[in-house]
């Protein structure tokens, strides 16, 4: 259900000056100090850093839930072993943990994990995504970087769909954690991990009285599984559409055989074959906003995902199960 997120803290001097008693550290450097003393306690996965600012001190603490209870699913079962572990933190800086209660969410990662075991079926899925909406909202989709030559460099098995307040992240974690030169987990092992990061102005709006159903920002509040559901379809299959992938002579025959009449078969391949030669957003672009969903609607009805498999895709197969066909039928 979640990975990461971060929490905020208003505290005193006082607090302030007992940390760096404790700690013998000027408190910009708590966390080097935290980590060699009771890093390993707390398996690395909490970095705390306190801050001034207009006259206030905070406390901010990352936390990685996966590191922090050595499991990679953690539900909302989980929130109290969750809690008891940071107001253990706080009792180690502060002599108490009475802060706990007025904590402020700050961040959330919210992941959806798929095991895609053979490596080329993985590469395969991330060019097949690539070719989906560039836009969501507000995300603005993007597949790579400018590098340090000043061109632009695909991210290989990576793609965000971002905006200032959300982040929707699809990457391949073994790769991920190959590149960093660190262990790959039994649970990362041939996974392609979904993210929906909450920022800071998405949970502050969430909160406020603009918002129809408020959600105060606390962590316990969004460790609900129809809050985390809810975010997933939103943020998550909005971008994503169901239906398995195909090579178009493979889809072709599906639809030829469906139900559906003869005048909307021939709008249904066209609409693929435009979406075949570039992506999603440029098909979307060509019809009316009314025949677009139309063709989606249909397609969803047939089993059939709008983006195609290249027929000079090297070794790729005519069809490809979606890795999120689970997912979707939850909704159902």
């Amino acid at each position: 259900m979640i990975h990461t997120f971060l929490m905020k803290f208003l505290i005193s001097l006082e607090d302030v000056e007992i940390v760096q008693l404790k700690l013998g550290v000027n408190y910009k450097n708590i966390n080097q100090q935290f980590q060699l003393i009771y890093g390993k306690h707390f398996n690395y996965s909490l970095t705390p850093q306190i801050t001034k600012g207009h006259g206030k001190w905070y406390l901010s603490l990352f936390v990685d839930a996966v590191a922090l209870l050595q499991k990679s699913n953690i539900n909302e079962t989980d929130y109290n072993e969750i809690k008891l572990n940071i107001m253990e933190c706080l009792m180690l800086l502060f002599n108490h943990a009475t802060h706990y209660e007025d904590h402020i969410l700050a961040r959330l990662d919210y992941r959806y994990d798929v095991t895609i075991e053979d490596k080329k079926l993985r590469e395969l899925y991330f060019h097949l995504i690539k070719k989906h909406v560039e836009k969501y909202r507000s995300q603005q989709k993007c597949t790579g970087k400018i590098n340090s030559s000043g061109e632009f460099e695909d991210f290989v098995t990576t793609i965000y769909h971002s905006s200032q307040s959300v982040v929707t992240t699809a990457y391949d974690k073994e790769a991920e954690r190959i590149a960093k030169g660190c262990k790959v987990e039994e649970y990362e092992k041939n996974v392609v991990r979904f993210e929906v990061r909450l920022q800071y102005s998405h949970l502050y709006y969430k909160a406020s009285h603009r918002c129809k159903e408020p959600i105060p920002m606390q962590l316990e509040n969004y460790l609900k599984e129809n809050v985390y559901y809810e975010y997933l379809r939103l943020y998550l299959l909005s971008i994503y559409p169901p239906g398995n992938y195909y090579k178009y002579s493979v889809a072709e025959q599906l639809i030829h055989y469906s139900p559906v009449n003869a005048s909307d078969k021939t709008f249904l391949k066209e609409f693929l074959k435009k979406t075949a030669y570039k992506s999603l957003s440029t098909t979307k672009r060509t019809y009316s906003k009314y025949r677009y969903k139309k063709a989606l609607n249909f397609l969803k009805g047939l089993g059939i995902n709008p983006i195609l498999i290249a027929k000079n895709y090297p070794q790729a197969p005519k069809q490809f199960e979606n890795p999120l066909n689970k997912l979707y039928a939850k909704y159902e």
